[in-house]
């Protein structure tokens, strides 16, 4: 099976358990050095350094909405175990706690290195976050 095939199933996966509830599983993929940016100023965005920054925002993202999705669109792949990039195109969707719907595009970008994520960073339509979540805050 080819690598990037692997590698794309894999990281769908974490999606999926992520939508089933398991908000840990991106950390469980994580390096400990993680370094984790969600760009924007905005109530989400950041810089943060560790694999629990990655497990604590997801929580605390995920406790914005009384319900949460992640729709995969497209997986990019390029390099080898050693140094790998990824690219994921994403649909966030969700329900705020005043039942007003959330949609955003997002875009994550991963360096892995031997399976464990080094670098994650991700970038959603700031005026749609400041439109929605920055209301519910």
């Amino acid at each position: 099976m080819p690598y990037h095939y692997v590698v794309s199933r894999i990281v769908r996966g974490i999606w999926r358990r992520v939508n089933t509830g398991d908000l840990d599983a991106p950390s469980r993929m994580s390096a400990a050095g993680l370094r984790f940016t969600v760009v924007g100023d905005t109530v989400i965005g950041g810089s943060w350094q560790g694999r629990d920054a990655i497990r604590d925002w997801l929580h605390s993202f995920a406790a914005r909405f009384t319900d949460l999705r992640f729709e995969v669109e497209d997986v990019a792949l390029s390099g080898w175990p050693w140094r790998t990039r990824v690219a994921i195109r994403l649909v966030v969707g969700g329900t705020l706690p005043d039942g007003t719907a959330y949609r955003n595009n997002a875009t994550q970008w991963l360096t892995l290195r031997w399976g464990r994520m080094t670098d994650d960073w991700v970038l959603e339509d700031t005026k749609v976050v400041d439109a929605g979540l920055g209301r519910a805050s």
